[in-house]
């Protein structure tokens, strides 16, 4: 899912603290994303959703990429900030959709 990013997050991790790093893989990911119910780009996009409306524009940007890379269509991340208009912060909507603008031309 982060593709280029992967070893650059493993990394920040472990320096956080090695536990933490355990913890991601295996609770994160290994319990949370893979988890059934939604398939990965669906998830991916509620994970956009609720980065924008907490603001957290670097979870964010990560989360961009990580859609994409699952298989995301553009179309479907576009629409799926569209549908935060009116329900999030417009602060944090607008930070959102220049960033991904700015992942998208990537």
């Amino acid at each position: 899912m982060y593709g280029k990013f992967y070893d650059k997050l493993r990394h920040n991790i472990v320096e956080l603290h090695p536990e933490l790093d355990e913890w991601m893989i295996l609770e994160g990911y290994g319990k949370v994303l893979s988890r059934p119910g939604l398939d990965l780009v669906r998830r991916e996009l509620c994970i956009v959703a609720s980065c924008v409306a907490a603001g957290q524009d670097r979870q964010l940007h990560s989360h961009l990429h990580g859609a994409r890379n699952v298989g995301a269509p553009e179309q479907a991340i576009s629409d799926t900030l569209s549908a935060l208009d009116g329900l999030v912060d417009e602060e944090h909507l607008k930070r959102a959709q220049l960033l991904w603008a700015r992942v998208k031309d990537r």
